[in-house]
């Protein structure tokens, strides 16, 4: 991905997870997309360019078409070396023909040569066909986060 691609995949992916974090009710409307910016921005203080941060676009075989970008993280732990994905994302007209299924395993030979032995990333509960797709090629649930929301009480 170059730079011009770069910043137009941030211009769609920012208010995309801010709309994911608000549909989840993890963020209050009003301050998703803030948030969201922050969370770019920590996560990828020099751009793409952000050591270890690969952005990947997937191309479908046949005219060489983009159908959607991959971003991924390299991560050393104390005795091992991970991946992490932070973004997969098939353009709409292309989605649910196998691009993701595709492109998840094609990453994994990736991140495998870059010496990571797993490869994780986080799902949002209510996308459903993505966790079907995830659990199709072979991810498991290692964690699992939950919320209640409660009323604050007036003063």
């Amino acid at each position: 991905m170059n730079e011009a691609e770069f910043s137009d995949y941030l211009e769609t992916a920012i208010p995309a997870y801010a709309k994911s974090n608000v549909d989840s009710g993890r963020w209050h409307e009003s301050e998703a997309l803030d948030r969201s910016r922050k969370t770019y921005n920590d996560l990828l203080p020099v751009g793409k360019e952000t050591e270890n941060n690969y952005f990947y676009h997937v191309i479908e075989d046949v005219n060489q078409q983009k159908v959607g970008q991959i971003w991924v993280k390299i991560i050393d732990n104390i005795h091992t070396r991970s991946a992490f994905i932070y973004d997969i994302k098939i353009d709409e007209l292309y989605q649910r023909k196998g691009y993701a299924k595709s492109a998840l395993n094609t990453l994994e030979s990736i991140v495998a040569s870059f010496g990571a032995s797993s490869l994780g990333l986080h799902v949002f509960s209510q996308n459903s066909a993505a966790i079907r797709l995830y659990n199709s090629v072979g991810f498991q649930t290692v964690s699992l986060n939950m919320q209640k929301n409660i009323e604050v009480a007036s003063k």
